[in-house]
């Protein structure tokens, strides 16, 4: 069976963003880079750096086998130079054995180094087009817990049925574990012991993570869980109401730019203007400037970070890709070549000063990795949907028993998406067209 194949059975898709399917990005030649992507920019999140720390023989040849199907002219891992023990770890990894060919590359700590364009740039000097791909520019980028999956499922035969997620913020112990794919977000955190009741959870890290509830699972795209009072700075800025937002765009706006001139991607020399957006809205204006908003990568600098007014660029630019999206609008770029603006080396954004500015500081505290597939949760609730592309279709009835790592739902040979399967032992109790629930044999 071919890698992409194999990859697409298993279920890998690209576990730290939009659960891209990692199959659908191999291309057999004209591949100058394949990267693996360990900046892990978002404070409070461990994930990445505990997986290179902890298994970086996995990591090295998962992305060996990926770089070897695409003939990948040159292979790298990128991180920051501040992850001491992942490197170390890769290092030594690297040194026993002779067929490795993979750069090690270290980053500046600043925000969003994880940001694929950002990393690409940073790594080749090459700029992805308004609106492309790495591979435009001859690269591929995955993340590193997705290299890890690559090589369960091609040296294991395991699929995708846990996911390694961090759990921090405001709780005593922050932790780094293993947790079956489908695990309920309350029982997790009762199970561990974890007050929840009065605080906010967010799923994924404190600048792109969305607000969860309880009785939410955790997918194969789930980077941690953070928690925080209702009114910490990394709440509110995800809480306002767009009528508000909007609102706010018109009254207190000063177009001071600061959005605009700290954007990542209007540094890599896009034409993104969240300053000319935000005039835009906020007084109803026609312009060819709310199609930018199709650029922006949602990293939330302009919103947490840049705006003296505390306003929400991110927020309308992703309100104005829903709508745009929807009426079927694509961003056409008249460019052919781009060119970084010559203010991006200076004003990249320390890490350092964003935690202070998000009050995070008191929160970051190493959330180390516990091994061991100690979390049994007595249910789990699979969607048929934690990828890009098409719903898998279920082939398992009520009342049919699974074992842990059986195939539940395919996807059609010619459509975008991966297969999904059962993470626990169990009965099937519910099966339909949005997700798959399976009782724990034991419960």
């Amino acid at each position: 069976m071919q890698v992409n194949e194999k990859l697409k059975e298993m279920g890998v898709v690209g576990a730290g963003g939009a659960g891209f399917p990692t199959y659908a990005k191999l291309k057999q030649g004209g591949i100058d880079y394949y990267i693996a992507n360990g900046a892990e920019c978002e404070p409070l999140l461990d994930v990445s750096k505990e997986i290179m720390a902890r298994f970086p023989g996995k990591v090295i040849k998962g992305l060996n086998h990926l770089a070897k199907y695409t003939g990948a002219a040159k292979t790298v891992i990128a991180l920051k130079g501040k992850y001491k023990q992942a490197i170390k770890a890769l290092r030594e990894e690297l040194t026993t054995e002779a067929e490795n060919n993979i750069e090690i590359f270290e980053m500046g700590d600043f925000f969003p180094a994880g940001d694929e364009q950002v990393l690409v740039y940073e790594i080749t000097g090459r700029v992805v087009p308004e609106g492309g791909i790495p591979l435009l520019v001859g690269a591929v980028v995955n993340n590193i817990e997705t290299l890890y999956n690559v090589y369960n499922a091609i040296e294991e035969d395991t699929p995708v049925i846990d996911k390694y997620i961090t759990i921090g913020g405001d709780v005593k112990d922050p932790i780094t574990l293993k947790v079956p794919v489908g695990t309920n977000i309350g029982w997790l955190l009762d199970f561990l012991g974890i007050e929840y009741k009065d605080k906010v959870i967010i799923d994924g890290g404190p600048m792109m993570g969305n607000i969860t509830n309880p009785d939410m699972p955790i997918v194969k795209t789930t980077g941690g869980l953070l928690l925080f009072p209702n009114d910490h700075p990394a709440v509110t800025v995800k809480t306002s109401s767009m009528d508000y937002i909007l609102k706010m765009a018109k009254i207190s706006c000063i177009q001071c730019r600061y959005c605009t001139e700290q954007c990542p991607r209007y540094l890599l020399g896009h034409d993104l203007q969240p300053s000319k957006i935000m005039l835009t809205v906020g007084f109803r204006l026609t312009s060819d400037y709310i199609k930018q908003a199709l650029l922006c990568c949602e990293c939330g600098l302009c919103e947490a970070y840049s705006c003296p007014q505390q306003l929400s660029p991110r927020r309308v630019n992703q309100a104005l890709k829903k709508e745009l999206a929807a009426a079927g609008v694509k961003y056409t770029s008249h460019k052919t070549t781009f060119k970084p603006r010559e203010a991006r080396e200076w004003r990249k954004v320390p890490t350092s000063r964003l935690k202070a500015r998000l009050n995070l500081t008191e929160f970051e505290r190493h959330a180390s990795l516990v091994d061991g597939n100690f979390v049994k949760p007595p249910k789990v609730f699979i969607p048929t949907k934690q990828h890009t592309g098409v719903p898998a279709t279920p082939i398992v009835n009520v009342g049919d028993r699974v074992a842990r790592g059986q195939v539940i739902g395919t996807v059609p040979e010619d459509k975008l998406g991966c297969y999904i399967h059962a993470s626990i032992d169990g009965i099937v109790e519910q099966s339909d067209k949005d997700k798959i629930v399976i009782r724990g044999e034991e419960s």
